[in-house]
C-alpha cells in the first residue's frame, strides 16, 4: 500500500496485478509505504478503511481516494497456479507442483480448500464485506496503460514500469465445466472486473 498525500491518492497493492512492480516506481514519492510480509504489503481496502484511513485523518482533513487493480479471475488464477510452481515452495503444502491447471481450480472451488490454493478472492480484497463499499478507482490488470495514465495525472510524474516478481510465462488450459464452475461460484469476482475501468478520462 502506498499513499501520497498532496495527490490524495492511496494506492492498493492487489496480489498478483504488477504490485511489486508499481512499488518499485513509486514507493519513492509515497509519504507512507507498507511494504515487505504480504500481510502488510497487501493491507486489504477492509483494514485500510479500519486502522490507516483514521491514522491519515490525523494529518489531513480530506480522506484520500483510493485506487488499486483487478486481474480477470481466470488469469489471476492461472498466475497464482504459475507462481506457486516455484522451486522455493518445493516440498511444502503451497507448492502446486505436480498439478495440473484443472486440479488447482478443483482446489479453489473446494469447500475446505488446500493450501496451494488458498489464494484469497479479490472481490475480498476490494470490498468491505461489511459496508459494500469499494476502492473507488478499479482498474482492469490488462488496461495497465490505462492505469499509468490516471497515476501519472495524479501524481504529475511519468512512471516507467520494470518487470519484478513476474510468475513463469506458460500457457494454461481450463475445462470448459471447471470454467463454468468458476464463473458461477465466484460471481462477485466476475462482476467487479467487468465493471472496473478500463479507459483514463482526466
Amino acid at each position: 500500500m502506498l499513499y501520497f498525500l498532496k495527490a490524495g491518492l492511496v494506492l492498493l497493492a492487489t496480489p498478483k496485478t504488477g504490485s511489486t512492480a508499481l512499488e518499485q516506481a513509486l514507493a519513492p514519492r509515497a509519504d507512507i509505504v507498507l511494504q515487505g510480509d504480504a500481510q502488510i504489503k497487501h493491507c486489504t481496502f477492509q483494514r485500510y478503511k479500519w486502522r490507516m484511513e483514521k491514522f491519515i485523518q490525523i494529518f489531513v482533513r480530506d480522506l484520500p481516494e483510493t485506487a488499486a487493480l483487478i486481474r480477470q479471475p481466470e488469469d489471476w488464477l492461472s498466475s497464482w497456479y504459475r507462481f506457486r510452481h516455484g522451486a522455493w515452495l518445493d516440498g511444502t503444502p503451497r507448492s502446486a507442483r505436480g498439478l495440473s491447471f484443472d486440479q488447482f481450480v478443483e482446489g479453489y472451488l473446494a469447500e475446505k480448500q488446500p493450501p496451494y490454493a488458498a489464494v484469497g478472492r479479490q472481490a475480498r480484497f476490494l470490498t468491505h464485506p461489511q459496508t459494500g463499499a469499494k476502492v473507488d478507482h478499479i482498474y482492469r490488470y490488462d488496461a495497465m496503460p490505462e492505469f499509468l495514465a490516471f497515476l501519472e495525472h495524479r501524481l504529475q510524474v511519468p512512471i516507467r514500469l520494470e518487470t519484478v516478481n513476474a510468475s513463469p510465462d506458460w500457457p494454461v488450459t481450463l475445462a470448459a465445466e471447471l470454467r463454468t464452475r468458476l464463473e458461477l461460484h465466484y460471481a462477485e469476482d466476475y462482476a467487479l472486473y467487468e465493471g472496473a475501468q478500463s479507459r483514463f478520462m482526466p
